[in-house]
């Protein structure tokens, strides 16, 4: 029994010097051990499914690829807490019904308070269910039309070159590579960018490059691009032709067409197709003197961030993949954001970020601008351009670094 009582007192003592040691070594700055890393969702409105799917898709394999490299370096962390985030995709069909649908499903059933997307014109049906409900998006596109991102859409921002910087860089990019280009023919899917449109038109003539003829409209799901091939050819006098905005099949049909007809002018795209896409649809020699604001797999100049992604996409996907990024692009810059703001509460967000006048894109530090031009401060982000180009039986890339006032 007394043997028993021994061991039973030298066990607690044991147990109180454990305690005590412990106690001494945090006490003299020992790490306790980590907290438990928690989740953010973040939703995405996209067309997964319909027209838009070519283009949506790999926006969002390349979005989870983003994510995926910025979880493996620990998230983000908000007073004390680490964060990962987790994707929550929402189809939209391709349809602005599909939009709202999917605005309403995030919103109201996940409870998501931030959400990459929808693109371009289709963000417009988006902004009636989140701005009310102050739910914090990004566009992965903007084609300016009303609803879009502007003053009506206080809780709206915009992370990626789309399309008015995008267009800023292709037009630099004429003006240098093409300085005997005075008059252009316009081309564009006729989803409401008349801003846009006038936008382009101001810049080009800013540099002394007048438009000439009617700015040649399709819609988003023609497939017989004939009619509009037809069009601009007639257009004798351009020296070249300006595309903005558009979708693979679109710019590849275009191009196949004007070259089948001897027409071998310049063609320069403010869109994300790559020369090969391009190519597949038109062949090697009708994509001569083709330009493209999208990323080379093999440029030696691509940022580190970016190349990341890209090599995890080959390595996914083959190295033909479409380069999009926006979304991807769209989850680094809300992660800056979030961090500096220190909360996960979208109205301090949002006021963080128009106070900001810099912050670190996936292609390097983007400025934070476009007050003039889409009447709200400080809701949109340029960073530097790629553009991708077929000249000379050359395809190679060019860097050019983008404003918006």
């Amino acid at each position: 029994m007394e043997r028993r009582k021994l061991i039973t007192r030298t066990g607690s003592i044991f147990l109180v010097l454990i305690l005590v040691a412990i106690s001494f070594v945090v006490a003299c700055g020992g790490e306790a051990p980590p907290s438990e890393q928690k989740t953010l969702r973040i939703g995405m409105i996209l067309g997964l499914t319909g027209f838009f799917s070519v283009r949506d898709v790999p926006d969002l394999n390349q979005s989870k690829l983003a994510a995926d490299m910025f979880n493996e370096q620990g998230g983000i962390t908000v007073k004390g807490e680490k964060y990962l985030f987790e994707l929550v995709p929402e189809d939209t069909k391709s349809t602005m019904d599909g939009v709202t649908a999917a605005a309403n499903k995030l919103v109201f059933d996940e409870e998501i308070k931030f959400i990459i997307g929808p693109t371009a014109f289709f963000a417009a049906a988006a902004g009636p269910v989140c701005d009310p409900n102050k739910a914090l998006r990004i566009l992965t596109w903007s084609s300016n039309t009303p609803g879009e991102l502007d003053a009506s859409t206080p809780y709206a921002f915009l992370a990626t070159n789309a399309s008015v910087a995008s267009s800023v860089a292709m037009v630099k990019f004429l003006k240098k590579n093409y300085p005997d280009v005075k008059k252009v023919a316009i081309v564009a899917p006729d989803a409401g960018i008349s801003n846009l449109i006038q936008i382009v038109k101001n810049m080009l003539e800013a540099e002394g490059i007048s438009v000439v003829g009617d700015v040649t409209l399709y819609p988003n799901e023609m497939q017989d691009f004939s009619p509009i091939v037809t069009k601009l050819n007639a257009i004798e006098e351009a020296d070249a032709i300006f595309m903005q905005n558009g979708l693979p099949p679109h710019i590849g049909s275009i191009v196949k067409g004007l070259r089948e007809l001897g027409n071998n002018k310049p063609y320069v795209a403010s869109l994300l197709t790559s020369i090969s896409e391009i190519t597949a649809i038109a062949g090697k020699e009708a994509t001569k003197d083709v330009a493209t604001t999208l990323l080379m797999v093999d440029d030696p100049a691509i940022p580190p961030l970016a190349k990341e992604i890209i090599d995890r996409t080959v390595a996914e996907y083959g190295a033909d993949y479409s380069l999009q990024f926006t979304g991807a692009n769209s989850i680094w810059v809300l992660a800056q954001v979030i961090e500096a703001a220190q909360s996960l509460d979208p109205t301090v967000v949002k006021e963080k970020w128009e106070s900001m006048s810099e912050v670190e894109t996936i292609f390097g530090t983007g400025i934070v601008c476009g007050d003039e031009t889409f009447g709200i401060k400080h809701h949109v982000v340029a960073h530097p351009q790629a553009i991708q180009f077929s000249k000379n039986d050359v395809i190679a890339s060019e860097w050019i670094d983008v404003y918006i006032p």
